[in-house]
């Protein structure tokens, strides 16, 4: 499974809350299945790995700062 195109900044600015638990978790899957795909020797490029954890971190930044001004 080649790695899904990560969607721009600004696309992620645009989406609220739920939307951006949503896709963490769904970067966190894709991310599961790229390990699993590396510990058996299956995975064709391991730059991938890297590009998901960028993008986790991405979502999962915008995530808190949209909690954090959602609470003040």
């Amino acid at each position: 499974m080649a790695h899904r195109k990560s969607k721009s900044r600004k696309e992620l600015k645009a989406l609220n809350v739920q939307e951006l638990r949503a896709k963490a978790k769904e970067v966190e899957d894709h991310l599961f299945q790229l390990r699993m795909q590396f510990k058996t020797g299956q995975l064709g490029s391991t730059a991938m790995l890297g590009l998901a954890r960028k993008e986790l971190a991405r979502v999962k930044t915008l995530l808190g700062q949209k909690e954090r001004i959602a609470k003040a």
